[in-house]
């Protein structure tokens, strides 16, 4: 071999590992840095987990509006809520209770 072809040779080499590092340099930087994959993933599950604390909270408003509504308009609601609740027995009645365990 020549003195030129083995500089060749040399330079390609350089040239193949300086492209290599660079290239692993960038994959390391999308996945690693602030704003990477292992980020974006991150923040994907406390956005599903947030989306799903939505969904709950606007089941229970739902619920509350409606228990809120009846007990507004609803005589029945309102008597169920007063034996329920605070223990209440029309004049007349008898009242059994159970122990509890």
């Amino acid at each position: 071999m020549d003195h030129r072809s083995l500089t060749q040779g040399i330079v390609v080499r350089i040239a193949l590992a300086v492209s290599g590092f660079l290239t692993v340099a960038m994959l390391l930087l999308a996945v690693f840095n602030e704003k990477g994959a292992l980020q974006v993933h991150a923040q994907a599950r406390k956005l599903g987990a947030i989306e799903s604390e939505i969904q709950k909270l606007e089941t229970d408003n739902r619920q509350l509006t409606t228990e809120i509504r009846a007990l507004r308009t609803d005589p029945t609601a309102i008597e169920k809520l007063a034996r329920e609740e605070l223990k209440l027995v029309k004049p007349g009645e008898v009242v059994l209770v159970s122990p509890e365990n």
